[in-house]
């Protein structure tokens, strides 16, 4: 019985720490774009129509389903640590200093190539209904949409912890890290405004999404399937042709986005 109540307390541990995560980004995201910034904001908004208290209020109770699965993968991930099968670690003197700078952009690439796949696999006829019609209920997204997920999505999603971790050794804090930038970047796609500078996609960073990649993926449904860089989509041919002249647009004069133009439909799958 001591055992289950172990179980039961780290659950209840990984739940909060979830929670504070997906508050603090969610919260300060809205915040800084709905009071802080709002004048800055306003005419960046990507869609004309605003999502209603009835949307946020399916997101909030979608993100805490989400948020509870994770709770259950960690406490599994627990497990396995237990039996030797996680590389987590505590020790700065574990590994060499290039290793620890190197090996947050390593998971941050790995979950990029991870997201890309599942995302897209998801999208199949006949998974999208099982797996990820929850999240696209969220025709216009908002910083809540972040974790509203289907109990299958949200385990696809979380199994990516446990994998990584038993692939490669990493620090905890490198772990919490990532952790963090995972949800603020989920927060920050799903915003409705457009927070990157006009020329961001002709620059040299226009290798990484933008707020507008992914709401035209909610617009749409198929193409521009990444995370957090353009590289699979580009690759794969999946990114919407038009994807740059509706940043422009959002980021400029902030004209609302009417639509979006997909590339070749046959490989938007």
């Amino acid at each position: 019985m001591e055992f289950f109540w172990e179980l039961a307390a780290d659950w209840t541990v990984n739940f909060r720490q979830g929670l504070f995560r997906y508050l603090l980004a969610t919260v300060s995201t809205g915040v800084l774009l709905g009071w802080l910034f709002r004048r800055w904001a306003a005419p960046r908004r990507i869609q004309e129509r605003r999502a209603g208290w009835r949307d946020i209020r399916r997101e909030l109770s979608f993100s805490m389903l989400t948020l509870a699965v994770f709770a259950t993968t960690g406490v599994i991930t627990l497990i396995l640590a237990d039996w030797g099968l996680v590389k987590l670690y505590h020790r700065w003197d574990s590994y060499p200093l290039w290793w620890h700078l190197a090996s947050l952009p390593v998971v941050i690439l790995l979950h990029d190539a991870y997201f890309y796949w599942t995302h897209r696999a998801m999208h199949h006829p006949k998974l999208f209904r099982h797996f990820h019609r929850v999240h696209h209920l969220s025709r216009t997204p908002t910083p809540w949409t972040a974790y509203s997920f289907s109990i299958g999505e949200a385990a696809l999603m979380a199994l990516f912890s446990p994998l990584i971790m038993m692939l490669l050794p990493l620090h905890v804090l490198v772990w919490l890290v990532f952790l963090f930038v995972m949800i603020f970047r989920n927060a920050m796609l799903h915003a409705g405004y457009e927070f990157h500078p006009r020329g961001w996609v002709d620059g040299p960073l226009d290798f990484m999404t933008t707020t507008t990649h992914h709401d035209l993926h909610h617009q749409q449904f198929r193409g521009n399937y990444g995370f957090y860089f353009t590289w699979w989509d580009r690759w794969m041919g999946t990114e919407f042709n038009n994807y740059k002249e509706e940043f422009r647009r959002a980021a400029g004069a902030g004209t609302p986005v009417a639509g979006a133009k997909q590339g070749d439909a046959s490989a938007m799958t």
